[in-house]
């Protein structure tokens, strides 16, 4: 499978945007990339790193008041993305070329 042609941010405001409640914990947004971009199911680990390096340092991210308990009752904080946040992506998504477009369709598991 290709890597897809999307920067990390855009990566996690699908995941969050595709979820129920608008937000998710880190493992969620980590299960979802693997769920539709396969490339992600054999990448080397760094991409996880990225994917919380964005979520913490960048405005387009915050996170929720409220906690998941997971595995071992550990708790995990729900991220959601800002108002800047869902306005970047929107404006990022519509000025895809076709060309990644079609890259993209080719790197999901079911576009």
């Amino acid at each position: 499978w290709p890597r897809p042609p999307l920067n990390y941010c855009i990566l996690i405001a699908l995941a969050l945007c595709n979820s129920a409640s608008g937000s998710l914990t880190v493992q969620q947004i980590y299960q979802f990339t693997r769920q539709h971009f396969p490339f992600f199911q054999t990448a080397p680990e760094g991409w996880k790193n990225t994917i919380r390096h964005n979520l913490c340092f960048s405005s387009c991210f915050e996170k929720n008041t409220g906690f998941v308990c997971g595995e071992g009752n550990r708790k995990s904080c729900l991220w959601k993305l800002t108002p800047e946040g869902r306005r970047k992506f929107q404006e990022e998504a519509q000025a895809l070329p076709k060309e990644a477009l079609d890259l993209v369709r080719q790197s999901m598991s079911e576009p």
